[in-house]
């Protein structure tokens, strides 16, 4: 028995999952997410092992690990109310930025108001075009935004592009289509680009929107660069959340982009951290990411959820959250917190629908009042705390954003932006219907199924 147990040992599936067990043991994790793992390594080792290898990874076992940010010392704008207090304590106890005033924070849903701010930035351009994004689309509106990106470089701007190898297949498959640009002077990059399956990390996505420009100006939000976020003729166009921002707080997005080029190309960027004060907005950027030791965003998020004391109001296509989330919403609700979740009535995968109805009929149950965007796909990431605290970016309400991706979001303390985001969920909430759940046997095995493995789509 001892030979067969020896000799059992040294089957190839056993060699193969013994060493994948072992690190799955040694990383820290739920308990229930670490059973899932060991259960699927096990009894079938070689898919469980290609599984744990493209998905499992979350801040470690990359292909070459992204250096953590840093940012530059800046002086504190310390905020007045409670939850605010607590919320920046804890951003900035994790080694991010702090809050700083002297900032002017605009926003807009319209995508023809988006398109006119960035073809302005463009334009208006002297010295660099920084851009970064998820999806960057070769359809009209990417073509066009290519043309004058290598108009730009030809007038000497330097102007650099990187994309995201996962969210913009299509063009990374299609490189061919960025030779004007480079041929001009400008440069392209892709983020984990996909050049081995073994090698790439396509699970650590970078889902960030950074669009910079002279290092002094920023356009950020939930927009990719694609005719759906930006063109308001066709009809599929898309509600988003899109600022733009000048003033102390743009040297960090500087930094963000800079540290994100560095490890896409291997080259250092100049940033140039004097800030250039505008306005008088109290603003915080908040990035999270593998690049981060702590899921800041995420504990960020959590914090203010449990310190709110009567509203909240979310906005995001993805609700899909992890459990602590989930729980800290229905214990507000309990505190006789308001809260309202605004989602897209349909979102633009199928399985995403499916994946996040038992999150929402559990939050319908749970008291939350929840409103179904009807005019098309609402693709806006936003959070609204007690009008105390304003949270928008990149990051929806998910597992893989809060979690996995490589996002960015800014806290805005000022009453001003925290009512003009209000404003925008209210002319959102007046196209929307409430939600109506549907509840049948076989709709919850579908929606239990899929809600397994949404959180690594």
């Amino acid at each position: 028995m001892m030979f067969d147990l020896v000799y059992g040992l040294f089957e190839p599936d056993m060699l193969l999952a013994l060493p994948v067990a072992l690190h799955v043991l040694y990383h820290r994790r739920p308990t229930q997410t670490l059973i899932i793992w060991l259960l699927l390594v096990m009894l079938m080792p070689w898919v469980g092992a290609l599984l744990y290898l493209l998905f499992a990874s979350r801040k470690v076992f990359a292909r070459r690990p992204k250096p953590l940010l840093g940012f530059p010392s800046a002086t504190i704008r310390h905020p007045g109310q409670p939850l605010q207090q607590q919320v920046h304590k804890l951003c900035v106890s994790n080694g991010l930025p702090p809050a700083l005033g002297g900032n002017n924070l605009e926003l807009t849903i319209e995508p023809a108001m988006a398109r006119s701010w960035l073809l302005q930035a463009i334009e208006q351009a002297r010295s660099s075009i920084h851009l970064e994004t998820y999806i960057f689309r070769l359809d009209a509106t990417g073509k066009e935004l290519l043309g004058l990106l290598a108009e730009k470089a030809r007038q000497g701007v330097r102007v650099r592009l990187l994309i995201d190898a996962f969210g913009s297949m299509r063009a990374y498959l299609h490189r061919g289509a960025f030779s004007e640009l480079i041929e001009a002077g400008g440069e392209v990059a892709f983020f984990q680009p996909l050049g081995s399956l073994f090698k790439s990390r396509i699970n650590l996505r970078n889902h960030r929107k950074i669009y910079l420009f002279d290092q002094h100006r920023i356009i950020a939000g939930g927009i990719n660069l694609g005719a759906e976020y930006l063109d308001p003729d066709i009809a599929e166009t898309w509600a988003d959340m899109t600022f733009r921002l000048q003033g102390a707080v743009v040297p960090m997005y500087a930094q963000i982009f800079a540290a994100d080029w560095h490890y896409a190309t291997g080259r250092a960027l100049d940033v140039d951290n004097a800030p250039l004060l505008q306005g008088s907005q109290v603003v915080q950027v908040i990035p999270s990411g593998p690049d981060l030791e702590q899921d800041s965003l995420r504990e960020a998020l959590l914090c203010a959820i449990h310190q709110a004391s009567s509203e909240i109001h979310m906005m995001t296509p993805y609700f899909i959250p992890d459990q602590l989330v989930l729980e800290a919403v229905m214990m507000a609700v309990k505190r006789g917190v308001r809260v309202r979740l605004l989602t897209p009535e349909k979102t633009d995968h199928l399985i995403f629908d499916w994946g996040r109805a038992p999150y929402m009929r559990e939050l319908a149950e749970a008291g939350v009042e929840i409103r179904c965007f009807s005019q098309g796909m609402l693709h806006a990431k936003a959070v609204v705390f007690d009008r105390a605290l304003a949270m928008m970016g990149s990051a929806n309400l998910d597992y893989r954003s809060l979690l996995i991706n490589y996002e960015v979001v800014t806290l805005c303390y000022d009453e001003r932006t925290i009512s003009d985001l209000l404003a925008l969920f209210d002319a959102l909430d007046a196209a929307s219907s409430g939600f109506v759940p549907i509840d049948s046997e076989w709709r919850r095995f579908r929606e239990n199924l899929v809600r397994i493995i949404t959180p690594a789509l």
